[in-house]
């Protein structure tokens, strides 16, 4: 085993974490490698709204920011990294926990996030791209509804005006059932494509209180897709965990949180203020289409 990490800066809830990774396996009948290779603790603090803007830029939407630092004089620039194309699957909660009004700002903000995905000006739109994102969108509540799949909408215009659509089903949390969804949609027949990043995006207010045990369907769902979080909301330390529990490691890297639904809306703001508009995003594999 490596060594722990040090502590990560303050992410989600307030929690912080370290990690350690398994160097070799063991063979030859040697002793089973250790299972603990995350520890979390959760902290009085919270991030601020700008820490958490900057977070959501640089890991999720893998943009630069504003605040971003020349290189120093005498600095060997590397090579600028290819992008690769996006087969997202967003998951979005429209429990009764929620309700209508605020399920319309998640709705609003959710468009608002993704239209700053790259390639930019329209990151879905092919016909300007030679290639493009693609998203997909289910909704749970008692019901997992599958609105959209991967090849229904091909502009950010028919995309924003899907997700405003959904209807909200102001019923119970059943998270398990729409992660075992979630692994049936990443699939051909659904749209999805070869050589592409799998990801998925959930926005949720609680714990699952209905459906399949998440433990069970989650590992499958890891290892399908980069699972990132957008929490709304306060919670106990056991619903933390669960939360928590839904992203793949590294847990800073993909957990992000607010309080509410109008601090969502000003997390949008904040992420607009510092997003870099004058570095351009970074050249994309045309070939993976």
């Amino acid at each position: 085993m490596s060594q722990w990490s040090e502590w990560s800066e303050v992410y989600g809830f307030g929690e912080r974490s370290k990690e350690r990774v398994i160097l070799r396996y063991p063979d030859n009948g040697g002793k089973p490698c250790p299972t603990d290779t995350e520890i979390t603790e959760y902290t009085s603090e919270r991030p601020m709204i700008h820490e958490t803007a900057n977070q959501v830029i640089t890991n999720f939407l893998q943009r630069n920011l504003k605040t971003d630092p020349s290189p120093p004089l005498g600095t060997v620039q590397t090579e600028v990294p290819i992008g690769l194309f996006r087969d997202l699957l967003i998951i979005i909660d429209s429990s009764a926990s929620i309700q209508s009004s605020n399920f319309e700002i998640a709705k609003e903000q959710l468009g608002e996030l993704l239209s700053l995905l790259c390639p930019l000006p329209d990151p879905f739109n092919s016909s300007i791209h030679n290639g493009n994102n693609r998203a997909a969108l289910i909704q749970f509540s008692d019901n997992v509804i599958e609105e959209f799949d991967f090849d229904d909408k091909h502009n950010m215009a028919e995309l924003r005006s899907a997700i405003l659509s959904v209807p909200y089903q102001n019923g119970n949390t059943c998270t398990g059932d729409a992660f075992y969804e979630a692994v049936q949609m990443f699939l051909s027949s659904k749209g999805m494509r070869q050589g592409t990043k799998k990801e998925v995006l959930i926005l949720s207010d609680g714990q699952s209180n209905c459906g399949r045990n998440i433990s069970t369907v989650l590992p499958t769902l890891h290892a399908k897709a980069a699972v990132f979080g957008l929490m709304i909301g306060g919670y106990t330390n056991s619903g933390k965990a669960e939360l928590t529990s839904y992203v793949t490691k590294p847990k800073p890297k993909h957990l992000f949180a607010v309080n509410n639904y109008q601090e969502l809306k000003t997390l949008l703001e904040v992420i607009r203020q510092q997003i870099d508009d004058t570095n351009p995003c970074a050249p994309f594999d045309l070939s993976k289409k």
